[in-house]
């Protein structure tokens, strides 16, 4: 009889429940966060490993990170020079703050960044191609820039630093915007460290600020251990922010981010995947959806836009009355695309028409107590 339980507990109840959407990690372990995470003491924000997920990417932009603080902003430049930075322990490292935000957004999974604070080199780069004076077809190609659907800014509001000066020079050339370098250093073990950070989420289409949440994140402790896998693994500059991340305005920087971020996933919330028809021939649809949004036998619907209703008081679309004419089943997937074979189809498919996939993505979960 123990057996048979056994059994119908492992092949036959349904799994019904899913990867929570964040934990945070020690040397205990790592834990469940719950839905609400405002009470929890930033130094266990610090080090946050985020669940797997599987759904529609939501294509996002990090805006220049805006300081109005009473602290004074510097620039980080990854000259490949040690210099000592006496001073820039109370300073407000901006570039820095903007990478360990994308960085963060990146490692959830959950997002496809697009390029906007570098976006005016990126389009230079393009406009060059175009003027003829770089060889073809190494030139980068116009039209092909992707738009944000949502836009994410950090404001800093609040910078206290309470380090001890030392004559420890920090990797990394530092500077003003005059680019006068100061001398000294920044103690990595000692004092306290308080920021506040307000996350703003921006519709990128109407422009309008979607969700805000100022966020106060306090370091008290001394010489925490920080081990956020694959932070800052690529940013390029220098050693500065691998030590930056040691000291206590660092990471109470990181473990602000961290909670806006967690913030701003429950907000945009999960979606399935979406895409739409680049072609179609017969009973086979191609789809501008690749392999991280379906795979091989997903089922899809497809949908033909109506009309568009555009409100006349505002000039604003209010959506549009939709048709479904069918399912398609993926056969093939690509990095950048799949191809579906047509089901029972009330019309042909063709280019433009949306598809909307039926299988359902990954549920947020979280805990639902948190014992310190």
């Amino acid at each position: 009889m123990r057996f048979v339980t056994i059994f119908y507990l492992i092949f036959v109840t349904p799994l019904c429940w899913g990867e929570y959407l964040a934990y945070s990690v020690s040397d205990d372990g790592r834990k469940a966060l719950p839905e609400n995470i405002d009470g929890i003491g930033a130094k266990h924000l610090l080090n946050i490993k985020w669940g797997e997920f599987v759904g529609a990417k939501t294509r996002l932009g990090v805006l220049n990170v805006d300081n109005t603080s009473g602290a004074s902003s510097f620039t980080i430049s990854a000259s490949g020079t040690s210099v000592g930075v006496g001073g820039y322990g109370t300073m407000v490292p901006m570039n820095g703050i903007e990478a360990i935000v994308t960085d963060t957004l990146a490692r959830t999974g959950r997002f496809r960044l697009v390029e906007r604070q570098a976006l005016s080199q990126v389009l230079g780069e393009q406009d060059l191609a175009a003027s003829g004076r770089v060889a073809q077809p190494s030139g980068a190609a116009t039209g092909s820039v992707l738009g944000a659907e949502f836009l994410v800014q950090v404001v800093v509001t609040n910078y206290e630093a309470n380090v001890k000066e030392s004559s420890k020079a920090i990797g990394g050339f530092l500077s003003r915007a005059t680019g006068v370098p100061a001398l000294g250093g920044i103690g990595m073990k000692s004092g306290e460290g308080v920021v506040g950070l307000n996350v703003r989420l921006i519709n990128a289409e109407t422009s309008e600020i979607i969700f805000t949440k100022q966020i106060e994140s306090v370091i008290k402790e001394s010489g925490l251990t920080f081990g956020g896998a694959g932070m800052l693994g690529g940013v390029g500059l220098g050693g500065f922010m691998d030590d930056y991340s040691k000291t206590p305005i660092g990471q109470a920087v990181i473990a602000g981010v961290n909670k806006g971020v967690f913030d701003l996933v429950k907000q945009i919330g999960t979606q399935a995947a979406s895409g739409s028809v680049v072609k179609a021939e017969g009973n086979k649809v191609w789809l501008n959806i690749g392999r991280d949004s379906v795979a091989v036998g997903d089922q899809l619907e497809i949908i033909r836009k109506g009309e568009e209703l555009i409100d006349p008081d505002t000039g604003i679309s209010l959506g549009s009355s939709d048709t479904t004419l069918g399912n398609v089943e993926v056969v093939e997937v690509q990095p950048k695309f799949s191809i579906a074979r047509a089901g029972v189809m009330s019309g042909n498919a063709a280019r433009g028409d949306k598809v909307l996939s039926l299988a359902m993505p990954t549920a947020m979960e979280f805990a639902s107590v948190w014992e310190e």
